[in-house]
């Protein structure tokens, strides 16, 4: 009973019609072209896809769905249409939404018939919405309890202070962690999709009474606000390099009798004054511990950093935990190196190759094909992205299919498509200028 009153407030909610169509999914025949948190609500069904919006390249006419468990892309045409969005390109201002694609195949690839975004924030009302300002008068009221509804993974990497895990997809594991009290108030945030209205919907079938949610989400929150990590995050990315700042703030005397392995120390005095000491990046994740590490994070907040955290226990509690530790000098100055997308061939190595390509790799140019006779480069065969699917035949077997485009967005949804059928591919994600057979490459 529960689940059909959710799968009608979604159908409800998104006026969705979805024609059941005998094409069946060629790209990945094993491979359910549905979200988990989609599949809670919804059936899956021959020529219909659900999940979020990776993105959309308008000058080849592609979309690039996330599934969580896999990637697709599927082409459009004039002829395609949309619902609850105003264009095609108003399509771009909701990356990671929910959306439905119809599609039918031809050609041996999909093409979309209609793509409907979903709107399931229809179901929920106008008192239900809470922008920030509201959402963080009402989280001081210690009865309100705060949920992130976002994968674990994502709540350890960051969340909202004193918010619990609620993971959507997994709800009815997590629905033990609801107060026994069904008048308390709940607040639901995620990035500010569907995952929030589907908790919100769910928590109310139970009989719960005093419902809302954040609709900004996390993005919105740390835009403005420093968040907090999770210590078994911290310790993962500790033994896994995972590219992190940590900034340990305490004394140096105290950092040098210990500190957590890996940190940076320095004093809240010097982080004020230097504004060249932290990454270029905005978004390169910054982590405090300390005495005024509340404080410091609200500086580099304000410093337009969007990743800022903050751990929620003191180095005693670290070590006695029995987490990574170092003793001595720690390191004074920052260095912070982003590990690559996977996938992604380094700009230099793809200089190196456009001046001599090896006989094992062969260069793709997957632009449309007035793109390429603009600005070829010696060398490369141009197949447009669109096109791929059913075109890799002509593509040497033997050798390593190195893909670009102009700003890495065609390249790397070709980059799917290829290695969904085996082949062995790296692309270019940067923004690449080509005058006259020279190129000009910037990291994006």
């Amino acid at each position: 009973m529960r689940k059909s009153l959710i799968v009608s407030a979604c159908l409800a909610a998104t006026m969705v019609c979805t024609p059941s169509l005998s094409a069946q999914a060629s790209a990945a025949p094993d491979k359910v072209p549905m979200a988990k948190l989609c599949g809670m609500c919804h059936e899956a069904k021959p020529g219909v896809m659900m999940g979020f919006l990776e993105n959309i390249a308008l000058k080849s006419k592609t979309i690039q769905m996330d599934f969580m468990s896999h990637k697709e892309v599927v082409r459009f045409s004039d002829q395609t249409k949309v619902k609850y969005v105003a264009d095609f390109a108003d399509i771009r201002n909701y990356k990671q939404k929910g959306f439905q694609i119809n599609y039918v195949e031809k050609d041996g690839e999909r093409l979309a018939t209609e793509i409907i975004r979903f709107d399931i924030m229809r179901a929920i009302t106008d008192d239900e919405k809470l922008d920030r300002a509201a959402f963080k008068a009402m989280r001081n009221d210690p009865q309100v309890r705060v949920y992130d509804v976002r994968p674990p993974m994502k709540y350890k990497m960051g969340h909202i202070p004193g918010a619990d895990m609620m993971p959507a997809p997994a709800f009815d594991k997590f629905i033990g962690k609801l107060p026994s009290d069904k008048s308390t108030p709940i607040i639901f945030y995620g990035v500010g999709g569907c995952l929030s209205p589907t908790a919100s919907m769910k928590t109310k079938s139970l009989g719960y009474t005093n419902v809302r949610i954040y609709t900004g989400g996390f993005p919105d929150w740390s835009r403005h606000e420093f968040g907090s990590v999770a210590p078994d995050w911290l310790k993962m990315a500790i033994a896994q390099d995972i590219p992190h700042v940590l900034i340990d703030l305490r004394p140096a005397a105290q950092v040098e009798k210990g500190h957590i392995k890996g940190a940076v120390a320095m004093d809240y005095d010097r982080l004020a004054a230097g504004r060249d000491i932290l990454p270029s990046r905005k978004n390169a994740p910054i982590i405090f511990y300390g005495n005024g590490s509340e404080d410091a994070a609200r500086l580099v907040v304000s410093r337009g950093y969007r990743a800022v955290r903050v751990l929620p226990m003191d180095f005693g509690a670290w070590q006695e935990a029995g987490s990574p530790v170092a003793k001595g000098t720690a390191a004074s100055t920052i260095s912070y190196v982003p590990k690559p997308k996977a996938g992604t061939i380094a700009v230099a190595e793809f200089e190196k190759v456009v001046r001599q390509t090896p006989s094992s790799m062969l260069l793709v140019d997957v632009r449309n094909p007035d793109e390429f006779a603009a600005a070829p480069l010696d060398g490369a065969v141009n197949i447009p992205v669109d096109q791929l699917g059913r075109r890799q035949a002509e593509l040497d077997p033997d050798k390593e299919l190195i893909l670009y485009c102009n700003t890495g967005l065609r390249a790397e949804m070709a980059h799917n498509v290829v290695t969904g059928k085996g082949r062995t591919a790296r692309y270019l994600d940067a923004t690449l200028t080509i005058d006259g057979g020279e190129v000009e490459v910037v990291e994006n």
